[in-house]
């Protein structure tokens, strides 16, 4: 009877045993997810804080924007290309450059860098646009930014250049060929978008940044 007892006894306790040994093991399995867990979180803070960062880094400084600008002053853009709508062949010809004409005087409020107790004066840009439908010449004109002043905020009328300029190509919803542009005050983002629509007879139209091109 006793051995029986015995064994009873032992077995039991070894069932214990087993048991604790499995909430160790438990345990222990929690607590390296939880570990694992906040590891995972430490690294995603850490990756986000890191984006961030980059991301103002990437901000270019008022020197940067400046030396931009300047860059431009040398430069001229310029488009030659052929559409051909209904019938006709339209060659299109642009020209992007700048004046160099010290004529744009950007008041020191809008400086935000650099020396802030005085304007900041620059020049203004231009775009030549010629198109000639088969062998006539339809519109030979450069469009100046006083141009755009009907389809801009009073302050780009004064104080903005135009800073971009594209080709959009032909539209059909405005029949007429697409010029797109920025009228944006220098060393600022405060400007607007503006077109020019030209039709097939020369005749053009300014449009403003709400201006859609698409035909819905």
């Amino acid at each position: 009877m006793k051995n029986v007892q015995t064994v009873a006894i032992a077995f039991l306790f070894s069932l214990v045993l087993m048991g604790c040994k499995g909430n160790r093991e438990q345990n222990s399995y929690s607590t390296n997810t939880k570990l694992h867990k906040d590891s995972n979180l430490k690294k995603q803070a850490a990756s986000i804080a890191n984006k961030t960062n980059q991301i103002e880094d990437s901000e270019p400084s008022f020197g940067e924007v400046k030396n931009e600008l300047v860059s431009r002053y040398d430069k001229i853009e310029r488009i030659d290309t052929t559409l051909v709508v209904a019938g006709d062949s339209l060659k299109v010809h642009e020209q992007y450059y700048c004046l160099k004409d010290n004529t744009v005087i950007v008041p020191k409020k809008y400086v935000w860098g650099g020396d802030t107790t005085k304007d900041f004066i620059t020049y203004s840009f231009v775009s030549h646009i010629v198109i000639i439908k088969n062998k006539d010449t339809i519109i030979n004109k450069v469009f100046r930014k006083s141009d755009f002043n009907n389809v801009v905020n009073p302050e780009e009328r004064k104080y903005a250049i135009i800073f971009s300029a594209n080709f959009n190509g032909y539209n059909k919803k405005y029949n007429s060929i697409i010029f797109s542009y920025s009228i944006t005050i220098p060393l600022t983002d405060v400007g607007v978008s503006a077109l020019i629509a030209i039709n097939k007879n020369g005749e053009y139209k300014m449009l403003g940044e709400y201006a859609k091109l698409d035909d819905d």
